[in-house]
């Protein structure tokens, strides 16, 4: 079976690797599969994520259930993110939308977001 993509989640150096490290194992507890990829820009030392899940007719029927799922873990991860003075620096990414920027969107622009996918 091959993986649908969901979002890639780009995120900043900035960010402390236990923080990241968090994002991932929550949405991996979600079922949500994560692959780390190296940056795509040279010099630039951004983390990406890359938000799958396994194909086939049980998970296209529920891809807007997976999507709600990847919004929360996003949505708590900045939340604790703030509640330590760390803001949320990096984007989601989708060949079919604009970037959304992690630190400036709200909760509700970012469940939006992902549920057009």
């Amino acid at each position: 079976m091959s993986e649908i993509p969901l979002v890639s989640i780009v995120i900043s150096s900035q960010i402390p690797l236990d923080e990241i490290e968090s994002l991932e194992t929550s949405l991996s507890l979600s079922s949500i599969k994560v692959q780390k990829l190296p940056s795509r820009v040279l010099g630039v030392d951004d983390i990406v994520l890359v938000a799958t899940v396994i194909s086939g007719v049980a998970a296209t029927a529920q891809l807007m259930d997976y999507s709600i799922k990847v919004a929360k873990s996003i949505n708590n991860w900045r939340r604790k993110l703030r509640e330590k003075g760390i803001e949320p620096k990096g984007k989601l990414e989708h060949p079919k939308c604009p970037f959304l920027d992690l630190n400036t969107a709200t909760d509700e622009e970012i469940e939006a977001w992902l549920s057009q996918k």
